[in-house]
């Protein structure tokens, strides 16, 4: 992981121009873009762009076919290729988890993973989106995922708060509850 300090720093920049430019959430969703296609492959397109076995002019060279594939504003294009001609690529990733940080927080937003034994139905997913929204004061942004080993029930992720009413939590409460029972 890079330093934390430099990352902070590209995306207070990067999104002090997206506020002035009124595009907050799209710099937001085009810098992703570009992480996600970075970590692609497992994750050679950012080995490329971090290694200084290949001069700047090819680096540059293959980041200037691929940003334009991408549809993005001349403002992300810009930045990627700052960060590229400043040799911090690699921080790509945390710059880009800044700037979402710095943007939820002026949206008043917050991002939860919640974790269900089987696919929640869109109904129950809204239901939690609703339920996680007034506990927490904010809007807030739900990824799904699945765990079998839950067994049932879900836990839920929001910012450092973590929320379990997993089956699988209870069933070994339980069994801790009985074990220190039975041996009293």
């Amino acid at each position: 992981m890079t330093e934390g300090s430099i990352p902070r720093r590209y995306a207070k920049a990067l999104f002090e121009l997206a506020q002035e430019a009124g595009a907050i959430d799209r710099v937001g969703e085009q810098l992703d873009a570009v992480v996600e296609l970075a970590r692609a492959n497992d994750g050679q397109v950012l080995a490329v762009m971090s290694n200084p076995g290949f001069t700047a002019s090819e680096r540059r060279a293959v980041l200037d076919l691929v940003l334009p594939r991408l549809g993005l504003t001349s403002l992300v294009q810009n930045f990627v290729r700052l960060v590229l001609d400043k040799d911090r690529f690699e921080a790509l990733p945390d710059v880009a988890r800044e700037y979402r940080a710095l943007a939820d927080a002026a949206a008043n937003r917050v991002r939860a993973t919640v974790t269900t034994a089987a696919a929640a139905s869109p109904a129950l997913r809204a239901e939690i989106t609703r339920s996680l929204s007034a506990s927490t004061g904010k809007d807030v942004v739900v990824e799904m995922k699945v765990d079998p080993a839950l067994l049932g029930g879900m836990v839920a992720r929001v910012g450092s708060k973590l929320y379990d009413a997993s089956l699988r939590t209870r069933l070994e409460d339980l069994q801790v509850t009985l074990a220190t029972t039975a041996l009293s």
